[in-house]
């Protein structure tokens, strides 16, 4: 009887401890590391999205690199015109070939960002700042009319 008591007890206070460190706060909100306008997050995934818009604006600007995450056949298929590509299978292995001190827009073909959000967590997680996935991405970019390419580059 006496030992029931202890392994009773012994079992009750684990599981007090697991319990109070597992609590989380429901008030905790990502943080973006580059505050752009048109750029959300969406509670359900948690990685940075950023506007079509603001994406060109950026990438005009000479501030912006797109990578696009899709696999090489569908890059050489068609992609945005001066993407780079790493398909986000090979993202955390070739993430050093992402120029420093540009944003980095992630694009795939989901129809809402789940590959290109993948690759920003990933990207975001070995350091590299300024990452976000491209809202709409490839079949937005291509249904608005931007600029595209062909081949391997």
């Amino acid at each position: 009887m006496r030992k029931s008591v202890i392994v009773a007890l012994a079992t009750f206070m684990v599981a007090s401890l697991a319990q109070a460190q597992m609590k989380v706060n429901p008030s905790a909100k990502p943080s973006s590391p580059f505050v752009v306008s048109g750029a959300q997050t969406k509670a359900a995934e948690q990685f940075p999205r950023i506007s079509m818009d603001d994406a060109i604006k950026l990438h005009k600007e000479g501030k912006a690199v797109f990578i696009d995450v899709r696999s090489n056949e569908q890059f050489t298929d068609g992609h945005i015109k001066g993407a780079l590509s790493i398909p986000g299978s090979q993202i955390v292995g070739r993430f050093k070939e992402v120029p420093p001190g540009k944003t980095v827009i992630t694009y795939c073909a989901c129809s809402a960002e789940q590959s290109s959000g993948r690759a920003a967590q990933q990207l975001i997680g070995h350091g590299v700042k300024n990452v976000f996935a491209l809202k709409g991405g490839w079949a937005g970019w291509q249904s608005a009319g931007h600029p595209v390419a062909t081949g391997s580059r």
